[in-house]
Parts: C-alpha cells; structure tokens; sequence
C-alpha cells in the first residue's frame, strides 16, 4: 500500500463497488471517482501488456467508455470493480481494440 492508497478512501474493493452501483443509476461523480482510482492502476497493466505507452494510452479511454456502457441498468458489477476493469482491459489489449 502507498501512502496515495492510505489517503484515498475509494480504494478498497467494497468502495469501489459501491462507485460502480451508484454510477449505474446514472450518478457521473461517483464513475469519475471509480475512474480516479482505478485509471492508474489499468493504465500500468496495459502498458505491460502492450509494451508501448501510447497504445496503453489509446486503449484506456475505450476500456471505460465500455465500463460506463455496461455499467448502466445494473445493479452492482459482475464482480469486484477491480477484477471487472482489470478483464475489460486484458480483453482490449488481447483484441488490439
């Protein structure tokens, strides 16, 4: 843990879930915050799967533009908000997407 972890209370799991439910009712802020976290952390396992900076970078956007998409209408994401955001990426990356 890092002392940006140790300040930022959105960064356990259950918070993070809890970002993702209210960002299904439509709540913007609470997907931002979602995006704060998480971004970081995404943005470094595409780097190491791509190898490249500017294609990690490329595939970000497109990975939460797809989260918000499927985040509508539900009522808490198919599994731990990490997790979920974390396989979205790998499949971006797998796809060239």
């Amino acid at each position: 843990m890092t002392m940006t972890d140790a300040a930022n209370p959105a960064t356990k799991d259950d918070d993070l879930d809890g970002l993702l439910r209210r960002a299904a009712t439509g709540d913007c802020d609470a997907f931002v915050a979602f995006y704060d976290v998480t971004a970081p952390r995404v943005y470094a396992v595409l780097l190491s799967l791509t190898g490249m900076a500017s294609r990690a970078e490329a595939l970000l956007e497109g990975i939460y533009v797809e989260a918000w998409e499927r985040m509508r209408g539900r009522t808490a994401p198919p599994c731990p908000g990490m997790e979920w955001v974390s396989a979205i990426a790998h499949r971006h990356a797998a796809r060239g997407v």
